[in-house]
């Protein structure tokens, strides 16, 4: 990720917010099969007689025979402009906090330092500017069919109206949390692994990664970072869905907290340690997609970009 600078800020949000509606098309349906079990208080288990999703394969047959092939894309409206706002605002403030901290002294030496500290700073940026779509999104995934919000603009009138500007920010706290860590640690176990590959391979340090490598260093990245804070991933849809209970009545039993340290003791208490990791099978599946096409997609894009406005003069 770190090749000169020549007009990579500039287009740096332009090709993320391209970066994230690609992704997010392609990824959707592992983002519904991961929210479903992430709210469900029952167990996930095969051996589960009280519960609606069992196992994977379960879930995706029985999504599909309830609401048929486009569930696995409700919420794709909200979440394709959350993908598109969220790729420009993380990556155009990656970019450009990446830049002027090149040249601070403290970070000059320090490169992994740099990555994760600009990554941090974009993606909590970007989460607080996309927050109320990603309490949409929840909404919409995980309500009954033919009941709760019609479209987005509903949904966005009615939470204000009902549960106000509080209502848009539901596990606001859990995200920021897990946010930080987890676009840091992207940005900065890519550059890491990016390093390993080019010293294997005997490219130098400055070398761009060649396209496979650069998938493959993005997807280790994504799973790396995923696994390290997924409990507050689970934490957060959790609390998005509070005061939602009487739109999805056939998901089981619902699940009550008021804040994010009383959600995770609860949720360990009633489902064991084991309940925090609820859903992590596909969320690690997306989570590795996500950023391997995030990260070799988005880099494409720029040298595309780069590459046109170079001509152009």
């Amino acid at each position: 990720m770190d090749r000169p600078r020549e007009n990579r800020a500039s287009y740096a949000g332009l090709a993320g917010g391209m970066t994230g509606c690609i992704t997010r098309f392609v990824c959707q349906p592992l983002d519904v099969l991961k929210i479903r079990l992430q709210l469900q208080v029952e167990p996930v288990a095969a051996s589960s007689q009280i519960s609606k999703y069992r196992t994977i394969a379960q879930s995706l047959s029985c999504i599909y025979r309830e609401e048929g092939l486009l569930a696995f894309w409700k919420g794709h409206n909200p979440a394709q402009v959350l993908s598109l706002v969220y790729g420009f605002s993380q990556f155009s403030c990656y970019e450009r906090l990446n830049g002027v901290l090149r040249d601070v002294a403290v970070f000059k030496e320090h490169d992994r330092a740099r990555n994760f500290f600009c990554g941090a700073c974009s993606g909590s940026f970007a989460a607080l500017t996309i927050m109320p779509l990603d309490v949409i999104r929840t909404r919409v995934i995980s309500q009954d069919p033919g009941k709760g919000y019609k479209n987005a603009f509903q949904a966005f009138g009615m939470i204000y109206r009902l549960e106000g500007v509080r209502g848009l920010y539901r596990g606001v706290g859990p995200a920021l949390l897990q946010i930080a860590p987890l676009t840091g640690g992207q940005f900065m176990f890519l550059n890491l692994f990016g390093g390993v590959v080019k010293r294997l391979e005997g490219l130098p340090e400055t070398a761009p990664l060649p396209s496979t490598e650069l998938f493959l260093c993005g997807g280790l990245a994504g799973l790396s970072t995923k696994l390290l804070v997924y409990p507050l991933d689970l934490t957060k849809k959790r609390l998005q869905i509070q005061g939602f209970s009487r739109n999805r009545t056939t998901f089981g039993r619902h699940f009550v907290c008021n804040h994010m340290v009383q959600c995770l003791y609860d949720v360990t208490r009633t489902e064991g340690l084991r309940g925090l990791y609820k859903g992590l099978s596909p969320s690690l599946l997306k989570a590795g997609l996500t950023s391997a096409f995030y990260f070799s997609i988005y880099d494409g894009l720029l040298r595309l970009f780069n590459s046109g406005f170079r001509k152009a003069i």
